[in-house]
């Protein structure tokens, strides 16, 4: 029961440090501005590339906050551990085991804390292979650690002995168990960090995840009731206690830089930090020989993980290489990557719902719920009493994540449809989603409403546009179109806006429009009462056919200026210059 007095003291420590941090060092803050458009949560301005293009890099001032969360997270679990190792007096093998997993803790923290330096200093963050590198090696080192020091880490163990074949060459074979051990601790530990870093890019998200899943590995581990497992039980405790610490400094909030709400976060804790959590949750897996439980206690940082590897670092080059895009096809032009069937808007996934226009803070806390549920089933998965208990809770994380996957391509699509109207005919407004309902039920959500009624609809076809799923920018131009051609010229330029450049260079005649629309909000004399001939198809680029095109319409005067009614929720889509992966950094 004493173990569980570092659980306060990591608290304490871990809340008391960050607040000492962001007292020191409050200007510590990313220099790092990305190409392309991202979430408005992000800075918008431009930073420079390197510090000879500024007095005082660290001084930029920007809408992120101080990469110091680390410098209370790290310090004050190892510290909490230390405190109670003497207090519960170790044994010498437990001080080893001690220091071994606070080597690489601090090993995975030191290689963020040079990640969040050059971003602060530099502008620039380390490059991804030099990340994975140092990476590497702190995972090889832990492993080596492993085999050198603590015996029992030389003897092979279950399910890999199970395996037929294998399980003789570790019995019979002198070297094959130390190396299989040494990828195996790799392995682990780059993707566990990794996909901890690849979470933490909205407030409270990624800490509020290692929580549950810290808490977890520490149910399971004291259940053994085994000496032995003292200090990865210590570690466990301290890590949740450190990161509840931290949470108050980075309290998620409905902020996202578009709208008038507080944000609560303080600081994040950077790479460092995530890193340094990633880390040693994978090396209390690795000495508590339940890494492959990592798969369903860390199902949601699997999750994230595969979403940026599958969708940003192999689908996206694959299109890119193999896919032909009937519809642009007659183009000499280059096309982004985000006209392609991929999964998500943005990954990593919890990019994807954000750029859905979800409410930040509900979704944090959804990520949380799922987190929780699912480091729930993976502690019922090892400590139910029957075998088919066991395999049926593990499926069922697994249809759990699959769900989460699958609503990617849900909600990815949009389409164009109407909500009541008090003023007669119905509104145009944008979804995502599909256009049904189940058992009364809707499987859509309403993104915004438009003061554009269905009467700017002039033919079949036009009409045919309506309940039909379409990718973001083709509704949006629709949708600008319909605005455009019923005079709200403003607010078609607003949803034109919304597509990024390269994907407006695809569609000209929306550009062409664009242009023309600027020019019009922007004449100091407007009195012009006819609009020009055209379609909805003739603007997104097909060729109309006489029955397509529509005569001059005369627009009252009146009709012009009203402003617009509803939502304001925006969906800036990451550029298609950069793959998806990129957008991991954004706090």
């Amino acid at each position: 029961m004493f173990q569980l007095l570092v659980v306060p003291s990591a608290f304490l420590l871990s809340f008391l440090l960050c607040g000492l941090a962001l007292k020191i060092a409050p200007r510590f803050r990313s220099g790092e501005r990305k190409e392309g458009v991202f979430s408005a949560g992000q800075s918008l301005h431009d930073h420079p590339k390197n510090s000879s293009q500024v007095k005082n890099p660290s001084a930029i001032q920007s809408k992120e906050l101080p990469l110091i969360g680390s410098y209370g997270l790290v310090p004050g679990t190892i510290i909490a551990v230390a405190g109670l190792g003497f207090f519960l007096q170790f044994s010498l093998d437990d001080w080893i085991q001690s220091g071994i997993i606070t080597g690489g803790f601090i090993g995975f923290w030191l290689v963020g804390l040079l990640d969040d330096w050059k971003k602060v200093r530099l502008g620039e963050g380390i490059r991804e292979r030099t990340k994975f590198l140092g990476v590497a090696i702190v995972s090889l080192a832990f492993g080596g650690s492993e085999l050198y020091f603590i015996p029992n880490s030389r003897i092979a163990y279950s399910p890999y002995i199970d395996i037929p074949g294998l399980g003789s060459l570790f019995h019979h074979t002198e070297f094959v168990w130390p190396i299989f051990f040494l990828l195996l601790a790799f392995g682990v530990l780059s993707t566990t960090s990794l996909a901890v870093d690849f979470s933490d890019g909205l407030d409270g998200l990624a800490g509020g995840l290692v929580f549950p899943a810290a808490i977890a590995y520490a149910i399971i581990t004291i259940n053994y009731q085994l000496a032995q497992y003292n200090p990865i039980i210590l570690f466990s405790l301290a890590m949740a206690g450190g990161v509840l610490g931290y949470l108050p400094w980075n309290w998620p909030s409905a902020w996202n830089g578009r709208n008038s709400a507080k944000r609560l976060a303080k600081m994040i804790m950077g790479d460092s930090g995530s890193l340094a959590l990633g880390g040693l949750l994978a090396m209390i897996a690795i000495v508590d020989r339940q890494e492959l439980l990592l798969l369903f206690i860390g199902g949601a940082f699997v999750l994230e993980g595969m979403s940026a590897v599958i969708q940003g670092r192999f689908l996206v080059k694959f299109f890119r290489r193999f896919l032909k895009v009937e519809r642009f096809s007659d183009l000499n032009m280059w096309y982004p990557h985000t006209e392609f069937p991929l999964p998500f808007l943005a990954t990593p996934l919890h990019h994807h719902f954000d750029l859905l226009g979800w409410d930040r803070r509900r979704l944090v806390y959804s990520a949380w719920l799922i987190g929780a549920s699912m480091a729930t089933i993976g502690v019922l998965s090892v400590i139910a009493p029957f075998t088919w208990e066991r395999y049926f809770l593990r499926i069922l994380v697994v249809f759990i994540a699959i769900a989460l996957w699958q609503m990617g391509g849900m909600t990815r699509k949009y389409f164009i449809g109407v909500v009541p109207s008090a003023h007669g005919n119905a509104n145009l407004a944008l979804f995502y989603g599909f256009p049904y309902k189940l058992f009364n039920k809707p499987m859509y959500a309403l993104v915004e409403k438009l003061e554009v009624t269905t009467g700017s609809i002039a033919s079949p076809p036009e009409r045919d546009v309506l309940w039909s799923r379409m990718n973001v920018y083709d509704a949006r131009a629709a949708l600008g179109f319909f605005c455009y051609r019923a005079g709200y010229y403003a607010l078609a330029r607003e949803e034109w806006e919304r597509i990024p450049k390269r994907n407006l260079e695809v569609r000209p005649q929306i550009k062409q429009l664009l242009s023309e629309a600027r020019r019009k909000l922007t004449a100091e004399d407007f009195t012009e009462d006819w609009l020009p001939e055209g379609s909805l198809e003739s603007a997104v680029g097909a060729e109309p056919s006489p029955a397509d095109t529509f005569p001059m319409m005369r627009i009252p005067q009146n009709f012009r200026t009203k402003p617009r009614l509803g939502n304001d929720t925006e969906d800036i889509i990451p550029s298609e210059d950069i793959l998806p992966l990129s957008a991991t950094e954004d706090a």
